[in-house]
């Protein structure tokens, strides 16, 4: 019975995609969202845990390279926090295939990174922006998760 109750709990969180909000420089917004263990804002995420999330998008344009930036804000007020260097290059991350990418291209990208916020128990917004060589945004959206103890 408890592995039921588990596996009915988790089966939404790989099967349903996350709503998700625009950015404020009108990018475009990925066609879905999948954050593992979260089917609705704000994702609550245990502190030195890792947000794990695979999203599908379609490029608007073609581009030899894509840079990945996560921002995590508190409030207005942006959280010093950088993707891990091997993270930054997202060609890494689409799911076979890398760079170039063409436009039209229907593409899968996967995030994996540690949860990180100034304390726990704090509710901070997230900013996801996959961005093409030219400086034109791919997709950017923006979501919240809770960060609580470990």
């Amino acid at each position: 019975m408890f592995k039921s109750t588990i596996l009915a709990i988790l089966l939404p969180a790989a099967v349903f995609g996350l709503a998700v909000r625009p950015c404020e420089n009108n990018a475009p917004v990925p066609q879905e969202v999948r954050v593992l263990d979260c089917v609705q804002e704000p994702c609550v995420i245990p502190m030195g845990g890792m947000v794990d999330m695979d999203l599908d998008f379609i490029a608007d344009r073609a581009s030899a390279t894509v840079e990945a930036t996560l921002d995590i804000f508190l409030g207005n007020f942006r959280v010093p926090y950088d993707l891990p260097v091997e993270q930054r290059n997202a060609c890494n991350f689409f799911k076979g295939r890398g760079c170039p990418i063409q436009a039209g291209e229907f593409i899968n990208y996967h995030l994996s990174t540690p949860a990180s916020a100034p304390f726990a128990d704090v509710t901070v917004d997230l900013r996801l922006q996959l961005t093409a060589a030219d400086g034109a945004p791919l997709f950017c959206f923006r979501s919240s998760a809770t960060i609580v103890p470990a």
